[in-house]
């Protein structure tokens, strides 16, 4: 006489099945959320460090150390701060955001993200061509490209305006460091 299991049927253990493997496999880096990306060379000249521009979170200011990269970024009620290394022309970063569309209740997210630097010849310009994902994922969030700022410098400081406006004679470059910082402390003091 077969043996006879009762409350469990094929369907049943048949989903118990999936459900480990599927633990398997993450534990293992087969639920990796890493872009498909790989680094190149950097290019001559290249550096992560500057003011850019981008179309999808405004201004961001990064400062590249060796191989790693700190920085913000801020567009309208968005404010956030980035982390990541480098390789060769491709930087992956951890970034942070608060989002305040209502005063005094922010919603923060997280995510990662990728960057690689490009020396745009034919415009005599650096890019950033990249994307952005939320939680542990590289992609699936959007673009997140930005343009080099030819003439400004990147300010990481308290976010007052104090340490560079001291030293800036320029009216023009005191105006852009004072809407930058309008966010109030922008320091990247836990970073």
């Amino acid at each position: 006489m077969p043996a006879r299991f009762t409350g469990f049927s094929l369907a049943n253990v048949a989903l118990a099945l999936c459900l480990c493997l599927s633990g398997v496999l993450v534990a293992c880096g087969g639920g990796s959320h890493r872009a498909s990306v790989t680094p190149g060379s950097m290019p001559q000249g290249g550096t992560f460090t500057g003011v850019w521009f981008s179309p999808q979170y405004g201004e961001m200011h990064l400062v590249q150390n060796g191989a790693t990269v700190v920085g913000r970024f801020q567009k309208e009620e968005r404010t956030g701060r980035i982390q990541g290394g480098v390789e060769g022309d491709l930087m992956r970063f951890e970034w942070t955001e608060a989002r305040e569309l209502i005063v005094g209740r922010p919603t923060n997210t997280k995510g990662r993200g990728y960057f690689r630097l490009v020396k745009d010849e034919r415009e005599d310009n650096w890019k950033l061509v990249g994307e952005w994902g939320s939680d542990t994922y590289e992609t699936g969030g959007g673009p997140w490209n930005a343009v080099k700022s030819k003439t400004r410098q990147p300010e990481l400081g308290s976010g007052s305006g104090d340490e560079s406006e001291a030293d800036d004679s320029s009216d023009e470059s005191s105006s852009d460091s004072e809407e930058s910082n309008s966010g109030g402390n922008d320091g990247l003091g836990d970073l």
